[in-house]
């Protein structure tokens, strides 16, 4: 893992770092999926080529990922977004195996994850909103799927919003 500061500056602009600061919006979003899912850990990541960069985090869990981490992307669950962008619910990592032996599982005790890709308005994959937990959970709620999809696109247009004209 690569958590230094200067990474993360350079993999984010300094508009990007200012609208993740500035924008309340985002840590509101980050406590209702938290309550939404009944997961104890919320996330919301950049994609680089090759990174995921932390931008916004609710973590009363203490999972330890923090803002300004830094990991390698094909690492991560939220990875999958970039090959089939649609939602993702994972009950029980440890009997996945597809997603078991992912380095980030053992590394932060994930048990169950939610996500959703972040898509900008003008169809870029910006990065994922996630939900993490170190229990294993049910995903009843048949609306699910599509309220986490509402609250990522609700982020993408947020950040798409603060970007500079030269980032558009």
């Amino acid at each position: 893992m690569v958590s230094s500061v200067t990474a993360a500056h350079r993999l984010l602009s300094a508009d990007e770092r200012a609208a993740i600061a500035e924008i309340e919006a985002t840590t509101n979003i980050l406590k209702l999926v938290t309550r939404l899912t009944g997961m104890r850990f919320a996330g919301i990541a950049k994609f680089t080529d090759q990174e995921w960069v932390v931008c916004s985090a609710y973590d009363p869990l203490q999972m330890g990922i923090n803002v300004d981490d830094v990991l390698d992307l094909e690492t991560t669950l939220c990875s999958e977004f970039c090959i089939n962008p649609h939602t993702l619910f994972i009950p029980q990592i440890s009997q996945n195996g597809r997603f078991a032996s992912r380095p980030v599982v053992k590394q932060y005790a994930i048990e169950s994850y939610a996500g959703a890709p972040i898509f900008l308005p003008d169809g870029r994959l910006f990065g994922a909103l996630c939900a993490l937990d170190s229990r294993a959970m049910l995903f009843d709620d048949p609306n699910l799927p599509e309220t986490l999809s509402l609250f990522a696109r609700l982020i993408g247009c947020i950040f798409y919003a603060n970007l500079t004209p030269a980032d558009h």
